[in-house]
């Protein structure tokens, strides 16, 4: 026999010495860990289908609205005009009747009035604004509104000398003698011992004491 048929030979032996290899489905092992594999495999596969079903199958979580936290909003209170103190008042009066009597010396009695009458309007228990607005008015030809303020004054302040000095010096104008006579007197008796208009005011009641009072 010739080296290629031994050679032959040879390998057909190597072929059929090796069992399994002459056939595809053993490739060598045993079929039944196979069958275990491909059991388990199945077993996986059909698990995660199930948890995939479950997944898609289960509703989607409900999303709540955050709450938002109250916020305090600051309201501005309302700003009030406090009313105006009595000292206030005073001093606007006082600064008003300082303006009159500089009106009044310059001559504008108009702008005398007006001042003298917003001081008795703003402090209307001021003596001093109503005698003055009583002399400007009465300065002024308005004698009646003249009159009646110097008795405004003396509702005020009884005691009030010059408004009972310059209601006086009215009523004997209007030749209401009498009720001039008493306002002169109580004049002197609250004025003060050095005013210049004492003496005046005596000899004027020694006057109509010698003659007729009128009233």
């Amino acid at each position: 026999m010739s080296r290629l048929a031994d050679v032959l030979g040879r390998m057909d032996e190597k072929r059929t010495s090796r069992p399994g290899l002459g056939s595809l489905p053993h490739l060598g092992e045993s079929a039944q860990p196979r069958q275990w594999r491909i059991l388990g495999t199945l077993v996986i596969v059909v698990a995660m289908g199930a948890l995939a079903l479950t997944l898609w199958l289960r509703p989607p979580p409900v999303v709540r609205p955050a709450v938002k936290s109250p916020t305090v909003v600051a309201v501005s209170a309302p700003v009030s005009t406090p009313a105006p103190s009595i000292t206030s008042s005073r001093e606007r009066a006082a600064t008003l009747i300082q303006s009159g009597l500089t009106a009044a010396r310059q001559g504008e009695i108009d702008a005398a009035a007006a001042a003298f009458r917003e001081a008795s309007q703003i402090e209307p228990g001021s003596a001093e604004a109503w005698t003055n607005l009583g002399v400007v008015l009465i300065r002024s030809g308005d004698e009646a509104r003249g009159v009646e303020a110097l008795r405004r004054a003396l509702r005020a302040m009884p005691d009030y000398p010059e408004a009972h000095r310059n209601l006086a010096v009215a009523l004997d104008r209007q030749g209401r003698t009498s009720e001039a006579a008493r306002h002169y007197r109580a004049f002197l008796a609250r004025s003060a011992g050095d005013h210049p208009d004492r003496a005046s005011i005596g000899a004027r009641l020694a006057e109509m004491g010698a003659g007729r009072v009128v009233e």
